[in-house]
C-alpha cells in the first residue's frame, strides 16, 4: 500500500502538469483542430488520471530536479507520526508510520466522493420518475426515429417530459432516456436537440463521465483534477455540437445556437455529473456559440493525442526515475491540498437572466454579421 500511494502521488503531480499544459494551449488547439480530437485529449488525460503506473523507459528519461529536503527533518516527517499508545503506564507514545494515517484519509476522501455522487444520483433519479411523463406524441416519436435511423441507432431510447428539468439531458447507463423540460419547443429545434442528445448515447458519452468522477474520486486532494473534470465536460459538448452540426450551413448554425440560447433562459436546477446537460451553464455557452458559428475548416488531431500519450509516459517515468535516484526506499512526503467543486455561479434573479440572454443573442448575432461578410 505504501508503494502504491507514492505511485498515486507522482502520477498526480506529473498529470497536474500535463493537465495545466494542456488547458493553457487548449485555445490554441481549438483553432486548428477538430473538437472530437480536442475531447478524446482530455479523455486520454481522465484515463492517466485513473491508472497511476507508468512504464520505466530509461532512454527517454532526462534528469528532472527534485528539491532537497533535510534528512533529519525529511525521515521525522516520512517515517513516523506520534499517536498515544496502550503502554502499561499510559504514557508510552507508539510509533505509527504516516504512511498508514495517509492512507485512511485517501480511502475517507474517495467513500465520501462516492456516498456523495451515489446518493445525489439515486435522489435525482428518484425524482424524475416522479415527475416525469412518457412522450406519447405519435409527432415528436416519429422525429425521435427519424433521427435515430439518421445515425445508425437501433436500441430504443426513451423520451420523457419531466417538470424537474429545465435543460434536455440523457439520463440511465442501461435504459437511457432522454428527458425534456416542459417548454414548447418547434419542430426543428426538437430535432436538433434529440440529436444532441442521441449523439451523446451514441458515443457512451455517460460512460466517459463515470470515468472522469472516477478520476476526480481517486485525487479528491488535487485542485487540478477538477478543473480537468470541468474542462472535459464542457469540450463533450462543443464536440457533441459540431457533430450535430457537422456539413450544416449559416441558416442551420444560427437556428442551433437560438435554441440553446432558448434553452438557457430556463436556468439550471437538477443536475448531476453521471447526465449530459444540453445547457451547461453561462460562460460554458458562450464558448459553444463562438464553436457553433465558426466556419473554418478544422484537421484531425491524432498528432496531439499521441504527443499527449508520450507526455504522460515520459513525465510519468522522469518523475519515477527522479524520485527513485533521490531516495531509494521511495518514501512517501507530501502536503494534502483540500478543495471544494467549482461551479458555474447561477443567475438568481430573472432580470440578469434576461440581460445575459439578451447578451448571447448579441453574440450569436455578431457570429453571425461577421461570418455574411467572408
Amino acid at each position: 500500500m505504501q508503494g502504491f500511494l507514492a505511485t498515486l502521488l507522482q502520477c498526480s503531480v506529473s498529470m497536474s502538469l500535463l493537465t495545466l499544459v494542456y488547458a493553457a494551449i487548449r485555445p490554441l488547439l481549438s483553432k486548428r483542430y477538430a473538437a472530437k480530437w480536442n475531447y478524446r485529449v482530455w479523455l486520454l488525460l481522465a484515463a492517466g488520471w485513473i491508472f497511476p503506473f507508468r512504464p520505466r523507459i530509461d532512454l527517454l528519461v532526462l534528469p528532472v530536479p527534485m528539491p532537497d529536503l533535510p534528512v533529519t527533518l525529511a525521515q521525522s516527517i516520512i517515517n513516523t507520526v506520534p499517536l498515544m499508545g496502550v503502554g502499561d503506564s499510559g504514557n508510552t507514545w507508539a510509533i505509527t508510520p504516516l504512511w498508514r494515517v495517509l492512507a485512511a484519509i485517501w480511502g475517507c476522501g474517495i467513500v465520501s466522493i462516492v456516498l456523495y455522487h451515489a446518493l445525489r444520483h439515486g435522489r435525482f433519479m428518484k425524482t424524475v420518475r416522479r415527475w416525469s411523463e412518457p412522450v406519447t406524441d405519435v409527432k415528436v416519436l416519429g422525429i425521435l426515429d427519424s433521427v435515430s435511423s439518421e445515425l445508425g441507432i437501433n436500441k430504443p431510447i426513451g423520451l420523457s417530459v419531466c417538470e424537474s428539468v429545465t435543460s434536455p439531458m440523457l439520463v440511465g447507463f442501461f435504459r437511457p432516456v432522454i428527458l425534456l423540460p416542459p417548454i414548447k419547443l418547434s419542430d426543428d429545434a426538437l430535432s436538433l436537440i434529440l440529436k444532441h442528445e442521441l449523439i451523446h448515447f451514441k458515443r457512451h458519452d455517460l460512460w466517459y463521465k463515470a470515468m472522469i468522477l472516477t478520476a476526480t474520486a481517486f485525487h479528491w486532494f488535487n485542485p487540478v483534477v477538477y478543473l480537468m473534470a470541468k474542462a472535459a465536460a464542457e469540450q463533450c459538448e462543443i464536440s457533441c455540437d459540431a457533430l450535430v452540426l457537422q456539413n450544416a450551413d449559416h441558416q442551420r448554425r444560427m437556428q442551433y445556437g437560438e435554441t440553446i440560447i432558448a434553452v438557457a433562459r430556463n436556468g439550471t436546477k437538477l443536475q448531476i455529473a453521471l447526465s449530459t446537460k444540453f445547457y451547461g451553464g453561462t460562460k460554458g455557452l458562450k464558448n459553444r456559440i463562438s464553436a457553433i458559428m465558426d466556419l473554418k475548416g478544422k484537421k484531425a488531431g491524432i498528432l496531439i493525442l499521441c504527443v499527449a500519450l508520450m507526455g504522460m509516459i515520459w513525465i510519468g517515468s522522469a518523475l519515477t526515475a527522479a524520485t527513485n535516484a533521490d531516495d531509494p526506499q521511495a518514501s512517501i512526503a507530501t502536503e494534502i491540498v483540500t478543495s471544494t467543486y467549482v461551479s458555474d455561479s447561477h443567475i438568481d434573479s430573472d432580470s440578469d437572466m434576461d440581460n445575459e440572454v439578451t447578451r448571447l443573442k448579441e453574440l450569436l448575432r455578431r457570429y453571425a454579421n461577421n461570418n455574411a461578410f467572408k
